[in-house]
């Protein structure tokens, strides 16, 4: 029998199939390579660790958004979300309440939110991308109600007293490790096992890959899309409180750039998959990622334009590789 390569099976077939799978992760290494080629405290431990406080906030909005967009669905309300629940946050402790419901109040806020667009989406049937657009909208109303119409700019600048309290969590450190890049581990884990060991995370890649095939075997498919847009809302808020404990400032559409950022770092996360699918790993690749890069761009003098443009651009190039991996 002739044993020889087919042209498939050839080594430059397999290394066109290893770079197909996996060229995006080297040139995304490439990308942060020349950074610190060009600024060499880029690299620096202190740099870092600025870098993984900041991608916090993407980090756990991402996360909430990868649980819907795995089902097909979109979020478009997260951002907004996060903005509400940091604007509640503060007007909660200025005002005089207990620390305590600064953190539990826009939680709920966020849980609420998500009930509603699961409603929405999963039960009524209206399109994710149009139901999700109006309760950014809807979200955003309520803010300039309660800012009494304020446009963007600075209203809540938290006072130095609270900083051992609200503040701890985003400038402050347990041990050697900074609380906020503890909490954006810890909600990684809590994600990562929710979709990796759990019967949800089953039935959400059941309803991702195949609805009617879903439905034929017995899920409960509103209760599963449901469920994944009450999580990126208790996630987004958790993101907002993050993002106001940080700053120690809130203001209304100040988690608004962040949205793009979500998305890029799950489609960015799309080319640590051999297969071009949504994971959470991937997610958490694809944040880091934008931080870094938004990071580097800053050090060489690059502003926002140079940002939402590399931003989008990686997008659609995610995209792209992705379809190229599933046909594949």
């Amino acid at each position: 029998m002739d044993t020889a390569l087919t042209p498939s099976q050839g080594p430059a077939a397999r290394a066109g199939e290893f770079l197909r799978a996996y060229g995006a992760i080297f040139g995304m290494i490439a990308v942060l390579g020349i950074f610190w080629y060009l600024k060499p405290a880029f690299g620096s431990p202190g740099n870092i660790g600025n870098v993984l406080r900041q991608s916090a906030v993407v980090v756990i909005l991402a996360l909430g958004l990868t649980i819907v967009m795995k089902m097909r669905g979109v979020d478009l309300s997260i951002a907004q979300t996060a903005d509400a629940a940091g604007l509640m946050a503060a007007m909660l402790i200025l005002n005089g309440y207990p620390i305590w419901l600064a953190f539990v109040a826009p939680l709920g806020l966020g849980l609420v939110i998500g009930i509603v667009n699961a409603g929405l989406m999963a039960y009524v049937g209206i399109p994710a991308i149009i139901g999700s657009l109006g309760m950014m909208f809807v979200i955003r109303s309520g803010e300039l109600l309660a800012t009494n119409g304020a446009e963007p700019q600075i209203l809540f600048t938290l006072p130095r007293g609270v900083t051992k309290t609200f503040l701890f969590l985003g400038q402050k450190s347990v041990g050697p490790f900074p609380a906020l890049i503890l909490l954006a581990a810890a909600v990684f884990v809590l994600v990562f096992v929710l979709m990796r060991y759990t019967a949800f995370s089953r039935y959400a890649k059941a309803v991702g890959s195949n609805v009617r095939a879903a439905f034929l075997a017995g899920i409960d498919i509103r209760a599963t899309f449901g469920l994944g847009f009450v999580i990126a809302g208790v996630l987004a808020a958790l993101a907002g409180i993050a993002l106001v404990s940080r700053t120690g400032i809130a203001m209304p559409r100040g988690a608004e750039p962040f949205l793009l950022d979500a998305f890029a770092a799950v489609y960015l996360g799309t080319l640590a998959s051999k297969r071009g699918e949504m994971s959470v790993t991937g997610t958490l690749v694809g944040a880091l990622f934008i931080g870094f890069l938004t990071n580097g761009l800053t050090m060489l003098g690059l502003g926002a334009p140079y940002r939402y443009a590399l931003n989008g651009g990686f997008i659609l190039l995610a995209m792209a590789i992705g379809g190229l991996k599933r046909d594949n």
